[in-house]
């Protein structure tokens, strides 16, 4: 059965991309929601702290009333006091204006005895009319409360004190004039409704008076709590703000750090479907591959998996090749290329494993073999691809490997289409199954030729490691080649519990390792050929069995 085609590049938007929009907003957030509660802990902790460390101000408020003369007042019209201008917003606005002067702010200096200069004290005094009414607010902010009600309170009456010193001034003057009038004139003419004698007696009322346009319509008390810092303010402030800091902060570390996170990413990038799912294996101390025997029993049916959708793909007995490659290095490639050779073989088909990666090789180191013939000698026909090949045995599971005998960059430049060719069709004379482990595509394009000629191109991605614009490189990359990539094997998902059902205890408890030493007799035949042995641990045995061509045999 031929492989499924698939249309090649990116994956267009539909119907419901504004929804995939959003679900892919949702989990960005979700993957970064360290990122998002770290910013809104350090921002609500940051309110904190000013809220205690920043100084405390107080507010305190006393009102002003301003009744301006009117035009057909007698008395009130000759003296220097605030008269109508017959609009009272226009009147209200100039009472307010009068409060915050030089010249008030001095006599406020003067009666509180305070240290300052009018204008620093004005920068925290303001006077505002209080809506529609003939009321002015005069607020007034200090570092305590008992200073705060002073000064709102000094500020009005030394307002009401400045104006009515003014006006008896100016009566101090009106007052001798008025008298020398009304002396020049018969006595029976001075008194009366609207007389020289009434107006007399009214200014000297108004002379031992404050200004009758003034009043005091309110005192100011003491604040019994600072206005600032507001406390719950700050903090619902520092919250917001951390929330929002972390938003930014979550798809700004997305944009820049643009890592494969979850498999849905790579379906979207990639038209081909994942085969596998490979878990994230536990952290060891030596680098390099994982061999059949250091994988979890999860892993295991990962590569069955795959195992098994390459074996439906091949039909009248007809061999294949599958390419492993990736787009970054340390993704997985080669951990795949071995296991998934050894678990087709413990299927009971001819398997050849073939290291393409000429620069960094690490198949023979991890298997244990000293090859004298490798896959340079076989490239530049120096000898046949039978007599390289390396038979190497884990666990009674057996198949042959053309591991790279040196490592060089200049070994690269022999693989032309033409050899690669040759070699991949040489390989399926001698095997059902060739496995290539390639060196990652982006990076170097030494094993591209193998790509066109390869039956199955397998791509591993590891989460959290793959870059997508990488991937999305290769995708082009292979295109540009004419090349498909028939699968994806996807490396570092966390485990399920489902993964496991079959094999729980009746407690629910999870299975032991079938891979790692279970008693003899309890595993399935296919699980037997990727167990480690418990009398042989993890010791690989000496190189055994006849050379061929200075090449020896290994069992692991």
């Amino acid at each position: 059965m031929a492989p499924p085609t698939t249309s090649r590049g990116l994956r267009g938007s539909g119907p419901g991309s504004e929804g995939q929009t959003f679900v892919r907003y949702y989990r960005v957030l979700r993957e970064h929601l360290w990122l998002v509660a770290l910013c809104t802990v350090l921002a609500v902790a940051a309110a904190v702290v000013y809220v205690h460390v920043a100084p405390r101000r107080y507010k305190a408020e006393a009102l002003l009333q301003a009744s301006p003369s009117q035009a057909d007042d007698p008395v009130l019209s000759q003296l220097p006091v605030q008269h109508s201008s017959g609009d009272p917003t226009t009147d209200i606005l100039t009472a307010a204006s009068l409060v915050t002067t030089n010249e008030v702010a001095t006599a406020v200096i003067r009666h509180l005895n305070l240290r300052t200069t009018p204008s620093a004290l004005l920068a925290n005094v303001q006077a505002t009319p209080v809506g529609q009414t003939a009321l002015v607010a005069v607020q007034a902010e200090a570092s305590s409360p008992g200073l705060a009600q002073r000064l709102a309170n000094a500020f009005v009456t030394e307002r009401i004190a400045t104006s009515t010193a003014v006006m008896q001034r100016a009566l101090a003057v009106l007052i001798p004039g008025l008298q020398s009038r009304l002396a020049a004139i018969p006595a029976a003419e001075r008194n009366g409704p609207g007389s020289l004698g009434d107006e007399l007696i009214e200014m000297e009322q108004y002379e031992h008076g404050q200004d009758p346009t003034l009043g005091i319509a309110q005192v100011a008390t003491r604040p019994t709590a600072p206005y600032t810092p507001k406390t719950k303010l700050s903090i619902a402030a520092g919250l917001l703000a951390g929330l929002l800091l972390g938003v930014g902060a979550a798809f700004g570390f997305n944009a820049i750090d643009p890592r494969l996170r979850r498999e849905e990413q790579l379906r979207s990038l990639l038209a081909a479907p994942v085969l596998a799912r490979i878990p994230r294996e536990p952290m060891r101390k030596t680098r390099g591959p994982l061999l059949p025997a250091e994988l979890s029993f999860v892993s295991h049916e990962g590569y069955r998996r795959l195992r098994t959708t390459l074996a439906s793909r091949r039909t009248d007995g007809v061999a294949r090749a599958a390419l492993v490659t990736g787009s970054s290095p340390s993704e997985g490639k080669t951990t795949t290329a071995i296991n998934l050779a050894f678990a087709l073989a413990q299927g009971g088909v001819r398997v050849i494993l073939i290291e393409a990666d000429l620069r960094r090789p690490t198949i023979a180191a991890s298997l244990g073999l000293t090859p004298h013939f490798g896959t340079a000698e076989v490239l530049t026909s120096e000898v046949e691809l039978a007599d390289a090949l390396l038979p190497v045995t884990i666990d009674d599971t057996s198949l042959r490997v053309l591991a790279a005998a040196r490592a060089g960059d200049d070994l690269a430049d022999s693989l032309s289409y033409a050899v690669a060719r040759d070699m991949i069709a040489d390989a399926k004379e001698l095997a059902d199954f060739v496995i290539i482990d390639s060196p990652p595509l982006t990076s170097v394009v030494d094993a591209l030729p193998l790509a066109q000629f390869a039956d199955e191109v397998l791509v591993v991605a590891r989460l959290g490691r793959s870059r997508l614009g990488k991937l999305v490189d290769l995708d082009e990359l292979l295109d540009q080649q004419g090349a498909t990539i028939s699968g994806l094997v996807l490396v570092g998902e966390a485990p399920t519990r489902g993964s496991t059902y079959y094999y729980a205890g009746e407690d629910g408890a999870a299975p032991r390792d079938r891979s790692r030493g279970s008693r003899p007799g309890s595993e399935p035949s296919e699980t037997a050929g990727a167990r480690r042995s418990e009398a042989a641990g993890s010791r690989r045995s000496e190189t055994a069995g006849s050379e061929r061509s200075g090449s020896g045999s290994t069992r692991v």
